[in-house]
């Protein structure tokens, strides 16, 4: 089940690239079903905090009533959260975060993991189940094209290119 809704993130992902933006891509699933999904956005919406993953999160957090617990909710993205959209993540309630690829400059799994904290004082918020390395060759493949298509753009190529060289 994993790979195959991470599949539809990674296309949701080549489609941002076709439009030029970075091959970030997120969905929301709830109960088997995808209930919200975006691309990052910061050349579309001329904004840095456009983020796919905060993107999927808010127009998820729209959808009422939720029949579920927001706990049964799995965030899908192809690359690992930043500290940012983790954080909504955890805010949203999330149980489970699957991604591909990591993200050694800018990824936060691994600091959320260190984070020692009392659960006893807010047992709502909590770290979620973090699945990673779904489908990490393809995802890499996506930020080499991002690479080959923009050579000289600036300092997000030479990240894509960064993440491109992990696979």
């Amino acid at each position: 089940m994993h790979e195959h809704l991470m599949r539809r993130t990674l296309s949701l992902a080549e489609r941002a690239l076709q439009e030029g933006e970075l091959p970030i891509a997120a969905l929301v699933v709830l109960g088997g079903r995808v209930i919200a999904e975006a691309s990052t956005g910061e050349r579309r919406e001329g904004r840095l905090l456009a983020h796919a993953e905060l993107l999927a999160l808010e127009a998820a957090d729209r959808v009422c009533p939720f029949g579920e617990s927001r706990r049964d909710a799995v965030l899908y993205t192809n690359l690992e959260p930043c500290l940012m959209c983790l954080g909504a993540a955890m805010s949203f309630h999330v149980g489970a975060i699957c991604y591909a690829l990591e993200s050694p400059s800018d990824g936060a799994v691994a600091l959320a993991r260190d984070w020692a904290r009392d659960e006893a004082a807010m047992p709502s918020y909590r770290l979620p189940t973090i699945i990673g390395g779904v489908l990490r060759e393809a995802s890499g493949a996506l930020f080499q094209r991002y690479v080959e298509r923009y050579p000289d753009g600036g300092p997000l190529s030479e990240w894509a290119s960064s993440l491109a060289h992990l696979v």
